[in-house]
Formats: structure tokens, sequence, C-alpha cells
């Protein structure tokens, strides 16, 4: 059997895609995140496909009519979907920015693939792994110095909002209060609360209104 004419350029182009794929989506699958292993060797995969096959529909064309960018822009778009359904809001903060960034790069990687620009493509794998990995340890330790954390807690039995001792608490040495909102539903407040501060603060001001007994529920995030 002549191996050559089954691993062509197209077919190691694809395999190489898949190889780039699944090294940023192990640490997307490691971290837990919902865009995983299988999803960004998909995603990187697809992209090389749909590159190749633009170019090849080029080499087919004798007119020379045919945009091999629009095959491009398209894949972009397709792309951009994908990460919109990965991006929710919860009740305090939006998740799945990164992830979603990351496909969106994996795309690219697949795309440079597809080029035959391998150095490419390797080093923005590199890169990306890197970020991913390195700069997550950094962000770690950033977040021990300060961290912005929004506090929604609903308080039972109060009278006047006013009179919260947490507004001077959150004002005090060691935080940042950077906006707060309230609700009013009978006799129970609901304050929203967006501090900065040290991890041990936080920690500190949730331990403080978790023994609370007038907190009736919390959330943070």
């Amino acid at each position: 059997m002549d191996w050559s004419s089954i691993f062509t350029e197209d077919v190691q182009k694809v395999l190489i895609a898949a190889l780039l794929g699944m090294v940023i989506g192990l640490e997307r699958e490691w971290s837990g995140k919902p865009a995983g292993l299988r999803t960004l060797i998909l995603v990187c995969t697809g992209s090389a496909l749909f590159t190749i096959v633009s170019y090849n529909i080029a080499e087919l064309d004798n007119t020379n009519q045919i945009d091999i960018s629009r095959i491009a822009s398209n894949i972009v778009t397709g792309i951009g979907f994908i990460g919109a359904g990965i991006i929710f809001k919860g009740k305090n903060n939006v998740h799945g920015l990164t992830t979603a960034a990351t496909v969106w790069i994996a795309a690219a990687i697949g795309m440079a693939v597809g080029t035959g620009d391998y150095m490419l493509a390797v080093a923005a794998t590199v890169a990306v792994w890197l970020i991913l990995v390195v700069l997550q340890w950094v962000e770690t330790g950033l977040n021990k110095v300060s961290e912005t954390l929004t506090y929604k807690v609903s308080f039972a039995n109060v009278v006047n909002a006013e009179h919260f001792h947490y507004e001077t608490y959150f004002n005090g040495k060691g935080y940042m209060r950077r906006e707060t909102g309230y609700e009013k539903k009978g006799t129970v407040v609901t304050v929203h609360w967006t501090v900065s501060a040290s991890r041990r603060r936080h920690d500190q001001a949730i331990l403080r209104l978790l023994n609370d007994t007038n907190v009736i529920e919390m959330h943070y995030g």
C-alpha cells in the first residue's frame, strides 16, 4: 500500500490541526470548562478543513472568480455563534468569556494550519497555552491582593436601609466599596454591594454576613 497516497498534505494538515486543538482542549478540559477537549479539537480541525476545501475549490476554478476569503470570513461568523452559546450571565457576573475567546483563537489556528503556515499555528498554540495556564497562576496571585466581588444580601426585619452597619464596614480598612444598590419589599431589604478587597478580607466579610441572624439570603461572586 502506498501510504503517501493516503497521507496527502491535506490529510496531514487535518491531523496537525486536530493535534493542536487537543493541546488547547486539554487545558480547558482540565479546568472543567464547557468547551473542552472534543469541542476544541472539532473547532480547530473544522476550520482547517474549511480552509483546505476553499483552496481546493479555487484551484478547480478556471475563471479565477472564486473569492477564497469568503469561506474564511464565514468561519469567523460561525465561530461567533458558538462563542455566544458559551457565554452566559450569572446572578452577579458573566461566565465563559475566556472559553469563548479560546474557541475563537482555536479556529484561527486551524485556519493557519489549513493555509500551510505550520510555524505560525504552533507558535500561536504555545502562546495560547501559556496564557491559559501561566497567567491563570498570575491572576490567582493578584486576586489574593485585590479582587472585586458583588454581594447580594437580603436582610429581614429592617425598617431603614441607611442604618446598615455594613455601609461603614465596607468603607473600612482593606475594603473599597465601588457601588451600592437597594431593593425593599415589605420588611425585607436586598442590598447589592460591589467591593474590592483581598481574598482574606472577602472571606472575613462573608463569614460575618453568614453569622448575621438578620441575613435570610446571600449571593456573591
